[in-house]
């Protein structure tokens, strides 16, 4: 391991989803192409926030200021993935050897791989923002390091690795790793799959969200073509606001993606969805954490 990797803690990763998810919008959609652009969704008025979630707490005054990132697979811990043995060869190599073998964990170590090197350039200049911004220097100058690291590991990728992704996030979501059905259903258009493969996505994303897996805010936010119901993501966003919340901001961060927009809901919520949504949501959050009450 270089000298420069650390281990991945709970307040490190909340510092680096901070930082993107406070300026994910404007690219989100971009990524997802223009089939899912803002002008699709039903924005949820500002009134209903407090009942979806409640308590937020402030976001760091230089939010807005951020740098425009990328959004992560939330279940993507946000620092280096790499291992001891990948060294001076780079990503590429590992990332053959797993499309070549059958070893579903080393096929999303080498989804997780291809989507840090996707995203290094934006998310380094985010956290080095960031760090100019005040958030937290000791740990975006330590994350701006490894995101250093990772470019020199990149630079073995090619374009017929990042064509490798889906393949290698399918079979992962098959094994059922936490987070592949989300990066899988990113990667594909679901008009290309049958029907039946469609449902077997969303099922795959369900089963990961009502697990309480981080990826239920890549859920909330997936393609309508996905089928996922309003409630369901309501109620996502309100367990990952819940679960993942820290004093950095994170519930007004999903607040700012819930009033933007960028939920793609079918239509503006009512009291009665609402209330379903938080109660649903709260089943989430007492199978991760037994002690919490609403």
């Amino acid at each position: 391991m270089s000298r420069h990797d650390k281990p991945v803690t709970p307040f490190r990763w909340a510092v680096a989803a901070v930082v993107a998810l406070a300026c994910a919008t404007a690219l989100f959609y971009a990524m997802r192409g223009a089939e899912e652009a803002p002008a699709t969704t039903t924005p949820v008025p500002v009134a209903a926030l407090p009942l979806i979630l409640p308590a937020a707490s402030a976001p760091p005054a230089s939010a807005a200021r951020l740098p425009v990132a990328p959004p992560r697979v939330a279940s993507e811990p946000p620092t280096s993935v790499a291992a001891p043995r990948v060294g001076s060869e780079g990503y590429g190599p590992h990332i053959d050897g797993a499309f070549a073998g059958n070893d579903a964990a080393q096929a999303f170590e080498a989804v997780q791989w291809l989507r840090l090197c996707a995203s290094n350039e934006s998310r380094r200049s985010s956290y080095e923002q960031a760090r100019a911004a005040g958030v937290v220097p000791e740990v975006t100058t330590q994350l701006m390091r490894e995101a250093d690291d990772e470019f020199r590991r990149c630079q073995t990728i090619t374009t017929q690795h990042q064509a490798m992704l889906a393949e290698l996030a399918l079979r992962a979501m098959h094994a059922r790793i936490p987070g592949a059905a989300t990066t899988y259903a990113a990667a594909v258009a679901p008009g290309e799959l049958t029907p039946d493969q469609r449902r077997e996505v969303a099922e795959a994303m369900r089963q990961e969200a009502q697990a309480g897996a981080p990826s239920m805010l890549d859920a909330a936010l997936s393609n309508k073509a996905w089928g996922l119901t309003d409630e369901e993501r309501l109620s996502f966003l309100y367990a990952f606001s819940q679960i993942y919340d820290s004093n950095l901001g994170a519930k007004a961060t999903v607040e700012a993606l819930v009033k933007q927009g960028v939920v793609p809901l079918t239509a503006t919520p009512t009291p009665a969805q609402i209330a379903a949504a938080q109660l649903a949501g709260q089943r989430i959050i007492d199978r991760m954490r037994p002690d919490t009450t609403p």
